[in-house]
């Protein structure tokens, strides 16, 4: 649609997945996704199917990227999916390496409870009001991101940056415990007299 409407006008279109911390800190300010990482992260079984990949790309890869390809005189294509494409990691993957890192037990997998699952919490998202009802808005809103099993591919990007962005798992545990920490806030601090 953009290019009929704007035919003329120069455009870069920029498709992120989904974007969950930066690799180079687990400090954070964005608390949405997070909360329902958190959440998932500590429940001892998963609605979910373990091979899944899920395509997180950390922060600071998205915006390097941007910035980058604006500064670009004439970027090699007007799309750009930022993800982790094909080096995106498995559900099991992620929660080996928190558990490791956590020392608990890995959670177990449950896929046939992928309905019961998405009808409690899109009944528990009618709590208005309440911390539980948040909670479940939040992946209700998530949730189809979290099932489909999707990867995008992230072959233009990267190969115009000369990186791969890094590992979820990597990152995962640090902002898990910031998280956790901080009560899903940023400690900040008043500026100097």
């Amino acid at each position: 649609m953009i290019r009929q409407l704007l035919p003329d006008v120069p455009r870069t279109i920029f498709r992120p997945s989904i974007v969950l911390g930066d690799s180079r800190r687990p400090e954070t300010t964005q608390f949405d996704m997070v909360r329902a990482f958190v959440f998932l992260a500590g429940l001892p079984l998963l609605p979910l199917r373990a091979r899944d990949k899920l395509d997180i790309v950390p922060v600071d890869f998205v915006a390097d990227a941007i910035a980058t390809l604006h500064q670009k005189e004439k970027p090699a294509h007007d799309t750009y999916h930022l993800s982790s494409g094909a080096n995106s990691q498995t559900y099991e993957e992620l929660t080996d390496t928190l558990a490791d890192a956590q020392r608990t037990t890995r959670p177990m997998y449950a896929p046939a409870l992928e309905g019961p699952f998405t009808w409690m919490v899109d009944r528990l998202s009618n709590w208005r009001g309440s911390p539980v009802g948040y909670g479940a808005s939040l992946l209700k809103v998530f949730l189809p991101y979290l099932v489909w099993n999707t990867v995008f591919d992230n072959t233009r990007v990267t190969a115009e940056l000369g990186r791969t962005p890094a590992p979820f798992s990597h990152y995962a545990y640090g902002l898990l415990k910031f998280s956790q920490r901080h009560n899903f806030s940023y400690p900040y601090r008043p500026w100097p007299e």
